[in-house]
């Protein structure tokens, strides 16, 4: 009779991947939670950025005045827009057209010179320009720049370099 070989592996040779494997999870953990955070950040960026536009073309498709402001339950306006924020009609403000809320809180901010955001039936947002943006570590992650027309675009680099001290506190 034939007998089989057994093949296995030795403790050294356990040990010596199982090390292997600690020290590449160990590397690999924290870029995937850095990953994580900066693809949150993106999807809050292109979320405020679709509703900002949602708001404008709102308010010139119904030719009335449009509000956005932070509303941490959907109901009320509060200057703190890091538990979401609404779009409702300004003449009536308990019709809300659009509501966003954050399961927790995040660090976004606004800087303008009104607590909330208008848009007129002209697309227009009077005396409403200014600035969302994030920060991350005392820097501004990214930015979302509204001017007096209306149009939204995102900040640059060297833009978001210089408003860094908004980040500090």
């Amino acid at each position: 009779m034939k007998r089989r070989a057994h093949s296995a592996f030795s403790l050294l040779e356990l040990l010596i991947t199982l090390a292997l494997l600690s020290i590449g999870l160990s590397i690999a953990i924290p870029a995937y939670s850095a990953l994580k955070q900066k693809s949150e950040h993106a999807a809050l960026r292109d979320q405020l950025h679709a509703s900002l536009n949602h708001a404008r073309l709102q308010a010139v498709l119904r030719r009335t005045t449009v509000g956005l402001c932070g509303s941490p339950d959907g109901l009320t306006c509060r200057n703190d827009w890091s538990q979401g924020w609404r779009i409702y009609l300004l003449n009536n403000p308990e019709q809300n057209l659009q509501i966003q809320q954050f399961d927790k809180s995040s660090t976004l901010r606004w800087a303008g010179f009104d607590k909330r955001l208008r848009f007129h039936d002209n697309g227009t947002t009077p005396t409403s320009n200014g600035r969302f943006f994030q920060c991350k570590e005392e820097q501004i992650s990214w930015q979302l720049v509204i001017n007096r027309q209306g149009r939204v675009r995102q900040a640059s680099r060297a833009e978001n370099q210089e408003e860094a001290h908004r980040c500090q506190q």
